[in-house]
């Protein structure tokens, strides 16, 4: 049986406000073994964020992991060194690894192929400013790639591209990460097709999850579907307030198929491909 590269579970995440708390994470959990990917989907505010923070360390948490961990962040441009070229912010890193000056260049060029930077050569030389946003991305790429890393989470790395593109950098990632846990943040279920699992957040809470070909084939939860819905295909139905109260369920106020059991604790249910919680 494979160890897992990355055990996790939350517990409860509350943020203090000045007259009370809110609950922004409950009790997710979930395990990576080397090579799987996972996407983490839901919409702004269900938790994916959070999740991703805790894993590092940045919030109180629940986890047991190996080390070597890499973020990809949103933008890119944002974590590049302004003062360094390209090529001197990848031999920083291929230095960390080990490897002797002379062969850095040639390391570096390759990890920039890599990610997507073809001929690398254009752009070794270049300062962060010169760099378009989508090219600052993938030397960010290329320099996270520069690591020993097990597990990776890259936080909406597709925002703005187009579904050529986007499939084309999900494969640079897999080229560059071929064995390291591989957890995709995303609102983007194109995106999130393109990973083997995929757990559905909403409201903090565990939704639906299984293999990202059943569940978004044959979602079971009201959700789900409704984030099939909201797909430009699909009409890009929203999902209006329908009533008031509270439930176990964050998508109680919104579910159209809800009633008045769905007030109670909602069970955990299977088929033997997916679990999803709700009471219909």
């Amino acid at each position: 049986m494979n160890v897992p590269i990355l055990s996790y579970s939350s517990g409860q995440i509350i943020a203090q406000r000045r007259k009370s708390t809110k609950a922004l994470v409950n009790d997710i959990s979930f395990s990576l073994e080397e090579g799987e990917s996972l996407a983490l989907i839901g919409e702004t505010g269900s938790g994916k964020t959070m999740t991703a923070l805790s894993i590092m360390g940045l919030l109180p948490q629940n986890v047991v992991q190996k080390n070597g961990i890499v973020y990809i962040p949103q933008n890119g441009m944002d974590y590049l060194n302004p003062s360094r070229k390209v090529k001197d912010q990848l031999s920083d890193n291929l230095e960390k690894l080990g490897i002797s000056g002379k062969n850095r260049e040639t390391a570096a060029a390759e990890k920039l192929c890599l990610s997507g930077l073809n001929p690398p050569e254009n752009f070794m030389d270049k300062y962060p400013f010169q760099l378009s946003g989508g090219e600052a991305q993938r030397v960010t790429i290329a320099i996270s790639a520069c690591s020993n890393a097990k597990l990776l989470i890259a936080d909406e790395p597709t925002n703005g591209l187009d579904p050529e593109t986007k499939n084309r950098f999900l494969q640079h990632i897999h080229l560059l990460f071929p064995k390291a846990a591989r957890m995709l943040i995303t609102h983007d279920i194109t995106a999130a097709e393109m990973c083997s699992r995929v757990l559905v957040l909403c409201g903090g809470k565990f939704i639906e999850s299984g293999s990202s070909a059943i569940v978004f084939d044959r979602p079971k939860h009201p959700y789900t579907k409704a984030l099939k819905g909201a797909l430009v295909e699909n009409g890009m139905h929203q999902t209006p307030v329908l009533r008031e109260g509270s439930s176990d369920c964050p998508f109680y106020n919104r579910c159209q198929y809800a009633e008045q059991k769905c007030r109670a604790e909602i069970p955990l249910k299977t088929d033997g491909n997916s679990q999803w919680r709700c009471v219909l």
